[in-house]
């Protein structure tokens, strides 16, 4: 991680995500890019912020001076901390100018808030937000603080798999954070149990999740061993797994992360069966909606 891309509109939520932002900036050395995007006045006609064009011309010159300010006093802040940025202000679809410069740019991650106002006040988790998870080739991490005066740091990461699919970059990119934070990383298999559960005879769905664990004790093991060959991998890292069930992925994998303490919940926007039909609306779109944690999101391995 050299190059960490932070995506502002200037609402307290934002400002939460930047603490991200400097938090693993600090842990992996890596430069923050601070982008705030104006959007153009035919963004806004929808607000009734229109009314004329000399209104709409102080509205955004306040915020791109506002924004310039900000970014100074980050900058002069993160110097102390040894910790190199830069900030530009842009104008046009926030979620299409903060994809192109995170594109441009080489960024190697995409950090924002889950919310924001102004604009993004529309964000249903953010509308603006999954639309950049959406055409992202970068992992978007999506901030939401499970109390404002909490710390930024990652403690707990959760790793929901499919054992169906062959992609295991989520797991790879949730370890690489626990080398960097010292974070505890948790693999979860969700049971898909539909209405018809309860007539599911008790002993064989018990052989489903005996045979769902051994198999995800496998794929766990096979990851660690890939993960701890690289270069300067640690074999430290504290990684355990388990098999659980319920009627939806989504709410069982919020409800999971809730229950333990999860700080970052790392995700596929997609199986690699669906990269051409995005799946994100499916299961990890409402992941990023109900979870109270932050979400990383990331395309798989194609």
């Amino acid at each position: 991680m050299k190059k960490i891309l932070w995506a502002t509109d200037g609402s307290p939520e934002a400002e939460k995500s930047f603490e991200y932002a400097k938090y693993l900036a600090i842990k992996s050395k890596a430069e923050i890019l601070g982008v705030h995007v104006v959007p153009l006045p035919v963004e806004l006609l929808y607000e009734n912020l229109r009314k004329a064009n000399d209104h709409i011309d102080t509205w955004r010159l306040n915020i791109e001076n506002s924004a310039a300010d900000r970014f100074e006093k980050i900058s002069k802040e993160l110097d102390k901390v040894g910790v190199q940025f830069d900030g530009v202000i842009l104008k046009g679809r926030p979620s299409d100018k903060i994809r192109e410069i995170a594109k441009r740019k080489k960024a190697d991650l995409v950090v924002l808030g889950k919310h924001g106002h102004g604009f993004f006040e529309s964000m249903v988790a953010g509308s603006e937000t999954i639309k950049v998870l959406k055409g992202s080739h970068i992992p978007v991490l999506a901030v939401k603080s499970k109390n404002k005066k909490d710390r930024a740091e990652f403690k707990n990461i959760l790793v929901p798999i499919d054992l169906t699919e062959c992609s295991d970059s989520a797991v790879l990119y949730a370890l690489n954070i626990a080398q960097l934070t010292g974070a505890r990383v948790r693999v979860v298999y969700i049971l898909r149990l539909d209405m018809y559960a309860q007539d599911i005879p008790s002993g064989a769905l018990e052989m489903v999740i005996e045979q769902s664990e051994k198999a995800l004790d496998k794929r766990v093991a096979k990851i660690k061993k890939t993960y701890e060959k690289r270069k300067s991998a640690s074999k430290n890292i504290k990684i355990t797994h388990e098999v659980t069930h319920g009627m939806t992925e989504a709410a069982t994998i919020s409800q999971y992360a809730q229950k333990h303490n999860t700080d970052l919940i790392v995700i596929h926007t997609h199986g690699r069966a669906g990269i051409k039909r995005f799946l994100l609306g499916s299961v990890t779109e409402r992941v990023i909606s109900s979870s109270k944690c932050s979400v990383l999101a990331m395309r798989p391995e194609e």
